[in-house]
C-alpha cells in the first residue's frame, strides 16, 4: 500500500508542476507524503462516541500535520441533526452496511438514474446545456462529495469536477490515501446554469431529488458538501459556510461534513489548512 501511495504522490507532483506558481495543492500532497514517511503506529480502538474528532477547532495531538503547536484540550464531537429535505425519494433511507453488497446492488440503479438525468427536460437548463452531468465514481470508500453545479469543463465532458477545481479536489482525495475512483462525486444541479449563474429555486426543486436518490442508493458513511450552495441546500440552512464547516450533521443515515469549495481554495489558498482539518475529520469518521 505504501508503494502504491508513493506512486500516486509522485504522479500528483508531476501534475502540480504544470500548475501556476501559486502552489495550489501543495498542502494536500505534502500531507500525504508526510503520512507515507511516518512510522506505522497503532491507534487505540475507537469508542462508541469518538471524543477526539477535530470539531470547532479542537485537536487531539500536540502538533498538527504542519508542525504547528496545537491545544492539548480535546472537545467531544458534536453531531447535529440536519432537517429532513422536503422531497424524498421512494427508496429506503440510507443505512451503513457492507460496502460490497451495497455497491453491487446500487450499480444498475445508478446507471438507470444517470440515463434519466441525461434525458431530463423538466427545467429550462436542458435548453442551454451541452449535456447533463449525473455523477461519477463507486463510493467504495464510503464517501460522497457533493458540489453545486457543473461548470464549462464539466458541461463539455459530462463528468463532475474536471477543471482546475476538480484537479484540486483530486489532490485532496489523494492526500487522504484514497483514489478518486473510490469516492462518488456529484452535484446538486445536474446541468450547467448559463454563465455559471446561481441555480434558481425551481431548478433546485426539480433537480435535487436525483441527488437524494443517489445518496439513498449508495448509502455512504460520509457526505462532504463542497461550498456554500451544496451545504445550505442539503441542510436547509442560511448559515454561511464559514460557520457550517468544522461541524458534523446527521443526514439520511450518513455523517455530513461541510467544507469549502475547491474553486474557493484556488482564490484563497490560505484556507487549505481548514479544508485539510475537515478531511482529517472525514478519515476519523470512516475509521
Amino acid at each position: 500500500m505504501s508503494d502504491e501511495l508513493a506512486r500516486i504522490v509522485r504522479g500528483v507532483r508531476r501534475a502540480l508542476e504544470l500548475e501556476d506558481a501559486s502552489g495550489i495543492g501543495e498542502l494536500f500532497v505534502a500531507s500525504a507524503e508526510r503520512a507515507r514517511r511516518s512510522p506505522a503506529r497503532t491507534d487505540p480502538a475507537p469508542s462508541a462516541a469518538p471524543a477526539a474528532l477535530v470539531v470547532e477547532g479542537a485537536t487531539k495531538s500536540e502538533t498538527d500535520l504542519f508542525g504547528h503547536p496545537a491545544p492539548k484540550t480535546v472537545a467531544p464531537a458534536v453531531v447535529e441533526e440536519a432537517p429532513p429535505p422536503p422531497r424524498s425519494s421512494d427508496l429506503a433511507p440510507a443505512g451503513i452496511a457492507g460496502r460490497g453488497a451495497i455497491l453491487k446492488a446500487s450499480l444498475p440503479v445508478l446507471q438507470q438514474l444517470a440515463e434519466e438525468i441525461r434525458a431530463c427536460r423538466q427545467c429550462g437548463l436542458c435548453e442551454t446545456r451541452t449535456q447533463a452531468v449525473p455523477g461519477v465514481g463507486s463510493a467504495a470508500s464510503g464517501i460522497v462529495f457533493v458540489g453545486e453545479a457543473p461548470g464549462a469543463d464539466e458541461d463539455q465532458q459530462g463528468i463532475p469536477f474536471v477543471g482546475r477545481a476538480g484537479q484540486l479536489l483530486t489532490n485532496m482525495i489523494t492526500a487522504m490515501g484514497i483514489r478518486r475512483e473510490e469516492v462518488y462525486i456529484a452535484n446538486v444541479i445536474k446541468c450547467r446554469p448559463p454563465q455559471n449563474r446561481n441555480p434558481e429555486p425551481d431548478e433546485i426543486n426539480t433537480c435535487e431529488p436525483f441527488l437524494f436518490q443517489q445518496i439513498d442508493v449508495i448509502k455512504p458513511k460520509v457526505i462532504v458538501t463542497l461550498g456554500k450552495f451544496a451545504a445550505q441546500c442539503l441542510l436547509r440552512s442560511e448559515e454561511p459556510i464559514s460557520r457550517l464547516r468544522g461541524r458534523i450533521f446527521d443526514y439520511r443515515g450518513a455523517k455530513l461534513i461541510p467544507t469549502f469549495h475547491p474553486a474557493y481554495l484556488l482564490r484563497n489558498p490560505s484556507s487549505k489548512r481548514e479544508v485539510w482539518e475537515d478531511m482529517k475529520l472525514v478519515k476519523k469518521l470512516l475509521s
